[in-house]
């Protein structure tokens, strides 16, 4: 209970609209937690992976000698007239870079919890719309028609709707009660079903044929809604494939020839590179050292590779379901198989030109 508390004080540093943002979005992911308890317990997380994370790049000599070489890029006279100015970076770094991937990664969670439940809700509302008017027909008013349609075969939608039909039945007004499932899921359908039997109810309607034909509907969409995506599967697996395969495999390729190249002028002897300058005549060009080291080259294609993968995350949201938000479940999985085929192709690379370095 304590421990609830420390997180809730935390959690009310956060403003109401932000606290309610999320509370919205942990309703859609079915989790009931306190939305400012939440958010201090993301808070206190975020602040231990900063620490750890501080700690790692401070111990391992590469990752130390990269945050020195970034201070540099930052501020050269700063770092080089105070050490001080080097752990600063080292630590907003270490901040930045833990509690991003700690935020996208419980933004990520709670995204791909809610749209699994709308995906289940979507499927099953036809058919629990339909045995709704049917119990409407026999006579039953809206609140026990709701009621006796919540099957078990419906899974969470049963279970949310007996939590709107108890708390009718408990002296809650049916309209108040029956938005507690807009708030539990984050659908369309569910959203434009709620709000015609509230008019249906306020008009005095033929209910049951709202029902019925919102059940038509809703299966109609489904049906429209699988021809979309059938019909862009090409461009889905055009931009899989660019973006998790062929950027990845020519920037491996791309990291390998410069680290060749890299390792043939660092061997090449001075004086015999001059002699040779000396010896050309007509129009040749002299090849020269890359003036981008291999590994600040590695660098950038990680980073670019990182960045493709997420567009072309949120490209395959907008092509197949119409919203960038629905690409995001899509991130890790372009993630892991853009950097496992960087970094096989650069093994495999490697072993292969491997007798060719000087």
């Amino acid at each position: 209970m304590e421990g609830k508390m420390f997180y809730e004080t935390i959690g009310r540093l956060f403003s109401r609209q932000q606290m309610r943002r999320l509370g919205l979005l942990l309703e859609s992911a079915g989790m009931d937690f306190v939305p400012e308890a939440f958010a201090g317990f993301v808070v206190v997380v975020c602040f231990l992976a900063s620490l750890l994370t501080y700690l790692i790049f401070a111990s391992i000599a590469p990752l130390r000698g990269f945050l020195f070489k970034l201070s540099f890029f930052i501020s050269p006279d700063a770092t080089l007239s105070s050490p001080d100015f080097f752990i600063l970076v080292s630590a907003l770094f270490s901040i930045i870079l833990a509690s991003g991937v700690i935020l996208l990664s419980v933004y990520v969670m709670l995204f791909l919890m809610a749209d699994a439940r709308r995906r289940r809700v979507e499927e099953v509302l036809p058919d629990f719309l339909s045995l709704s008017a049917a119990n409407v027909r026999a006579g039953m008013t809206i609140d026990q028609a709701l009621w006796y349609a919540a099957k078990p075969e419906f899974g969470i939608l049963s279970d949310e709707v007996a939590i709107v039909a108890k708390k009718t039945f408990g002296g809650v007004p049916f309209n108040t009660a029956i938005d507690y499932l807009t708030e539990r899921f984050n659908s369309k359908p569910v959203r434009r079903a709620v709000a015609l039997i509230k008019q249906a109810i306020a008009s005095g309607g033929k209910l049951a044929d709202i029902l019925e034909k919102t059940a038509e509907d809703s299966r109609e969409m489904m049906t429209l809604r699988k021809e979309i995506s059938t019909s862009l599967l090409m461009y889905v697996i055009f931009i899989v494939f660019a973006g998790a395969i062929g950027t990845p495999f020519l920037f491996a390729i791309s990291g390998k020839l410069v680290s060749l190249l890299e390792g043939v002028f660092t061997t090449l002897p001075t004086q015999s590179s001059t002699s040779f300058a000396a010896s050309v005549q007509g129009p040749f060009i002299m090849p020269s050292k890359p003036s981008v080291s291999s590994s600040d080259f590695w660098l950038f294609t990680i980073l670019t590779a990182v960045m493709t993968a997420i567009f072309s995350s949120l490209i395959i949201g907008v092509i197949s379901k119409g919203t960038k938000r629905d690409g995001v479940p899509y991130v890790p999985f372009l993630l892991a198989v853009s950097l496992a085929v960087y970094f096989l192709t650069s093994h495999l690379l490697g072993g292969f030109l491997s007798n060719i370095y000087f």
